[in-house]
């Protein structure tokens, strides 16, 4: 089964993120815009696992997490991926005032490399993914919508736990369901 490590993004934010997809529907592009269902925050992407592999995951998610108590991230910002010139994903980042994300995503991948799973390739960069590019038709104009939201500020989310998630693959889009999760300390 295909899976990934990450945190959920609540139905508040959900909706407020729904409002700047549709102001982009304006703009004739041809952008795939992620379900609200689908929205989340990738710490790390397994690829397939075993059932069996489902608790060593777990107790590294566990592990990572000890001493990270629940903390706040801001969805603040908009930009694209790879860069202006060849732009494929349209996304809103994230910011964190303690790195507790980056602490997390560390903590895990760690743990996980050392039971046999694949290292991170890429640097981590938080963000949310909210739409990706099929054409580079009407591309300055995509940009320049995404210049004047550069500083978004969506709102805070809470973090209280982590999700290991299945992805399943399907024609309408991937469905996602929690296989297991670790809640965070109170602080």
């Amino acid at each position: 089964m295909r899976a990934f490590i990450s945190i959920e993004i609540p139905q508040e934010i959900k909706r407020k993120i729904s409002l700047v997809q549709e102001q982009f529907k304006t703009i004739e592009t041809q952008v795939s815009w992620v379900r609200l269902a689908s929205i989340h925050l990738t710490i790390k992407f397994l690829g397939y696992i075993s059932e069996e592999q489902i608790s060593e995951i777990k107790n590294c998610m566990a592990a990572a997490s000890f001493d990270i108590p629940r903390f706040t991230i801001n969805i603040k910002g908009m930009g694209v991926f790879p860069n202006p010139n060849y732009p494929r994903v349209i996304w809103l980042g994230l910011e964190d005032k303690f790195d507790y994300l980056f602490r997390l995503q560390k903590g895990i991948n760690d743990c996980l490399e050392k039971k046999g799973f694949e290292p991170e390739e890429r640097g981590f960069t938080p963000h949310l993914t909210i739409g990706r590019i099929k054409s580079l038709k009407r591309k300055n104009q995509l940009i320049r919508g995404i210049y004047l939201y550069k500083d978004i500020n969506v709102g805070e989310i809470l973090v209280a736990k982590i999700n290991l998630m299945r992805s399943q693959l399907n024609p309408g889009g991937s469905i996602y369901n929690t296989l297991e999760e670790v809640k965070l300390r109170r602080s």
